[in-house]
């Protein structure tokens, strides 16, 4: 399949620069947010300590992988279908739903083909990029500000109950204009599950290095809690179910 066969089913990018940002929780929130959401305060910990960085400048898709673009793949290469596809091409309900049911072992690969078609060097976005293009550099709890707003995300408050097209709650868009950071699936990120201070030089984003990878995000199933912007969660890279799609980005410098 030639690059201008599929064009068309790529996302848009926004551009994010380099910026100073605070990643995660700070401990003094812990308790407010186990009040809050549930749980209990180290059921946050891992969030903190709150810290400032610095990236690189980078793009990033304003949506997930839709079913759409992840079926020129799967014809392409003939890897796996998504279960939820119940065959080998996905029914015209979820075309422009996220691609789920896909592992991280299965987003790198597909990263690595689109790079091969393209030309353009795409990956998934570390840890720290998805949240810095989900929050901003103000340190808000959802991508629209502190407050929740269910007409905003996709989740189990107020939610469709389903998985739905990418987009949806443009209302919900982060301070980059990235959409669905909320809620409707979680997303693969490129880092390993390692604790904070987060550091991008101690190995957490060497892909070869075997490990739970980070999602984030929350998903139409989980609770508001879970579409928080500094909310970690973690599985093998080997785990795919219908809760899980993914984004892309790529490098500028």
């Amino acid at each position: 399949m030639s690059h201008t066969g599929f064009s068309d089913l790529l996302p848009d990018f926004v551009f994010v620069p380099s910026q100073s940002f605070v990643m995660g929780t700070p401990e003094h929130e812990l308790g407010t947010l186990a009040k809050t959401f549930g749980g209990t305060r180290e059921s946050y910990r891992e969030e903190s300590p709150q810290h400032t960085l610095t990236l690189p400048p980078f793009a990033i898709a304003r949506t997930p992988v839709t079913n759409a673009l992840f079926a020129a793949y799967v014809a392409d290469t003939g890897a796996r279908s998504p279960l939820i596809w119940r065959g080998a091409t996905p029914p015209d309900e979820l075309r422009d739903c996220p691609a789920t049911d896909v592992s991280w072992e299965e987003a790198q690969r597909f990263c690595h083909w689109l790079s091969a078609k393209t030309g353009v060097p795409y990956r998934l976005p570390t840890e720290a990029e998805w949240e810095y293009a989900a929050r901003g550099s103000d340190g808000r709890r959802f991508p629209w500000g502190d407050g929740w707003d269910p007409a905003r995300a996709n989740t189990r408050d107020g939610g469709s109950g389903r998985v739905m097209p990418v987009g949806v709650n443009p209302s919900g868009a982060s301070p980059f204009g990235c959409l669905d950071m909320a809620g409707n699936v979680w997303e693969w990120t490129a880092s390993l599950d390692a604790p904070y201070p987060y550091r991008p030089d101690d190995g957490r984003e060497d892909s070869d290095i075997p490990g739970r990878r980070i999602l984030r995000g929350g998903s139409f199933a989980n609770p508001r809690g879970f579409a928080r912007c500094a909310c970690r969660f973690r599985l093998a890279p080997t785990v795919c179910n219908e809760f899980l799609g993914f984004r892309l980005a790529f490098s500028v410098v």
